[in-house]
């Protein structure tokens, strides 16, 4: 190597000099099993996440299901129907949209 840092190009002596340590067949094998065994506990990590995902997807979709089902807790015989409290949140509404209307009226 040279020590020159704006070098333009290398010749082919320069980098026939250059020692490159090679590994034996047999050490190669061992890191490529390493690397197979390894990469076969990712799969299954994977798979196993994967499973986990769409188990907590059902999961979900379960409660969501319970939830607006009223299945979720216990319900209070006394508590006034859905259809009854959403016609008074849509009347309170109403009501509320016509006072604003009223007050930004010029007479």
């Amino acid at each position: 190597m040279t020590k020159a840092t704006a070098q333009g190009s290398i010749s082919m002596a320069n980098i026939r000099e250059v020692e490159v340590p090679l590994i034996s067949f047999e050490e190669q094998q061992l890191i490529v099993a390493e690397i197979e065994s390894r990469l076969s506990v990712c799969d299954r990590i994977e798979e196993t996440i994967n499973d986990s995902l769409k188990q907590a997807e059902a999961l979900r979709q379960s409660i969501l299901k319970k939830a607006f089902e009223g299945k979720l807790v216990p319900q209070d015989p006394n508590d006034e129907p859905a259809s009854r409290l959403l016609e008074r949140i849509r009347k309170d509404r109403a009501e509320t949209t016509s006072s604003r209307l009223g007050k930004g009226s010029i007479k």
